[in-house]
């Protein structure tokens, strides 16, 4: 019987989610020649063709993409099996890497992380700013241990095997407009529809731009877009001078100094689920089993203090943890965020599989 390598079924699925050889290569620091020649030792050991070499990517074929799914559950279990290792001393040291996606994440991971670091002053913990649409995969592939992230239930999108995910926040999305716009001072909802003929700031690629030309296309107009700007906090900048109008949800601190007034629409209540990601195989890992709990009651808190409705902790705060470098990634209701229930494995039961 033949024993595949894992280290190769790894730079198998690493082409896989990088779509080529050569950022493969990049991404775990060996040569392009390097991996190249290990993926066809691969070929060779399973007598099938895992890649596609004819296309424009490295595309994997049905075997590769077989193969790569066991490796994803060989993976969980070998990292499950060194996490119950790592926690028969009951200790929480070594490091923790949380994704954060900035000027959204902070209300909830300040005071989560917060309580984490007094609980374990042994346990290093070092905040990597991340792509609000890349934070998954990062986790999945290895880079980060933790990561918030964002969904939406009007936009589907296909599960990341491997990986965790329990709901912790639900916040409702409102329409973002300049203090001097005339319906900023409305305190009732409005329909979308009377927003038809503004000019309007989304991103077509991200999953929030996508939900409001769902949205929009709902109401019966098309949105004329005047910037297609994603970062979230040059839109406020942008809407707060009038530059247009935007979609946004309520835990995205406004920018300081370019306040805007958000409203309510009427008779739709579009929301952003937030998740707290983590990979299968690390549940039981001390430092990933110790900051769950803190994560789900910082939520908590937040959902019950009208003060987190509010104020949104800023990046300095995030630095003042003294964890490690945060660095930047390219990575009518009652407003604020709802509750939600828990989604994922209950304490004492296994986590439910992900496909």
């Amino acid at each position: 019987m033949t024993v595949l390598d894992v280290r190769k079924l790894v730079l198998l699925r690493e082409v896989g989610a990088r779509g080529s050889i050569a950022a493969a290569a990049q991404a775990l620091n060996y040569t392009r020649s390097a991996v190249s020649q290990q993926l066809s030792a691969l070929e060779s050991e399973t007598g099938a063709a895992l890649l596609d070499r004819g296309s424009k990517r490295a595309e994997l074929t049905a075997a590769g993409r077989l193969l790569v799914a066991h490796t994803e559950r060989v993976l969980a279990q070998l990292e499950a099996a060194e996490a119950q290792l790592n926690a028969r001393d009951g200790k929480v040291t070594g490091e923790l890497r949380v994704g954060v996606p900035l000027h959204e994440g902070p209300a909830l991971l300040v005071p989560a992380l917060n309580r984490l670091r007094v609980r374990h002053p042994e346990l290093r913990i070092t905040l990597h700013g991340v792509d609000p649409d890349e934070g998954r995969q990062t986790v999945r592939l290895g880079r980060l241990d933790a990561v918030l992230a964002s969904g939406y239930p009007q936009v589907p999108e296909p599960r990341v095997p491997g990986l965790y995910e329990e709901e912790v926040l639900s916040d409702r999305i409102r329409l973002a407009v300049a203090p001097g716009h005339p319906l900023a001072r409305s305190e009732e909802p409005r329909a979308l529809a009377e927003f038809a003929e503004q000019p309007w700031l989304l991103d077509r690629t991200s999953r929030l731009g996508q939900l409001v030309l769902h949205l929009c296309a709902d109401a019966g107009f098309a949105p004329d877009i005047v910037s297609d700007i994603g970062d979230m906090q040059a839109v406020f900048g942008l809407v707060s001078m009038g530059w247009g109008v935007a979609l946004v949800p309520d835990l995205v601190p406004d920018r300081p100094g370019h306040p805007v007034a958000r409203i309510a629409l009427k008779g739709i209540r579009p929301s952003r689920r937030i998740t707290l990601v983590v990979r299968e195989g690390a549940l039981d890992s001390p430092p990933v089993a110790a900051l769950l709990p803190a994560v789900r009651e910082a939520a908590d808190e937040l959902r019950r203090s009208s003060a987190g409705q509010n104020h949104h902790p800023t990046t300095d705060e995030l630095r003042s943890l003294g964890a490690g470098e945060l660095r930047r990634g390219e990575a009518g209701d009652t407003p604020g965020p709802q509750p939600t229930s828990r989604v994922g494995r209950r304490p004492g039961k296994p986590p439910r599989p992900t496909e």
